[in-house]
């Protein structure tokens, strides 16, 4: 065999060998994949759907309200979406939601919140207020064992929904 031929086979090879490896490394260090169990983000997120989460929001991009992020509760993955930023005050009283004093007029809200929550909360600095799409069936933050939501326990935001 040609000397010539060898070298551009393992040339190609090489080539193949590193772009897997490349791919392998971004996709594990920027991207993951999550499965939500449950119904707390129907129907934007349903049972059994799986989700691509970019890892960068876990320490280099901003987060904002209404992004959907998946964290570590209780050693657990969890979905839900973000209601209140760093240094906010949220206000549930009467069935209606509140943040820094302003009443949030969400249909969504006004017809889930139960009048039986009461709270006050003023988020740290590198705290979130989370609640799931179907409040009915969601455990968030307005839950003790749940709570604010620290940076550090965000994996990323969710980037893409498998149906």
């Amino acid at each position: 065999m040609d000397e010539n031929i060898i070298i551009k086979v393992c040339r190609i090879i090489a080539d193949i060998v590193f772009a897997v490896a490349l791919a392998f490394t971004i996709s594990y260090v920027f991207f993951a994949q999550v499965l939500q169990q449950g119904f707390s983000m129907a129907p934007y997120i349903n049972d059994g759907n799986i989700v691509l989460v970019n890892r960068l929001y876990h320490n280099f991009l901003p987060l904002n309200k209404q992004d959907v992020i998946v964290f570590y509760n209780n050693g657990q993955e969890s979905i839900k979406r973000i209601y209140g930023l760093p240094g906010e005050t949220i206000t549930i009283s009467n069935g209606s939601f509140y943040i820094d004093d302003i009443k949030m007029d969400s249909e969504d809200l006004r017809n889930s919140l139960s009048s039986n929550i009461e709270q006050n909360v003023k988020l740290g600095e590198n705290e979130y207020y989370v609640l799931g799409d179907n409040l009915d069936s969601s455990k968030d933050s307005r839950f003790a064992d749940v709570g604010n939501i620290n940076r550090k326990d965000i994996v990323g935001k969710v980037w893409f929904i498998i149906k």
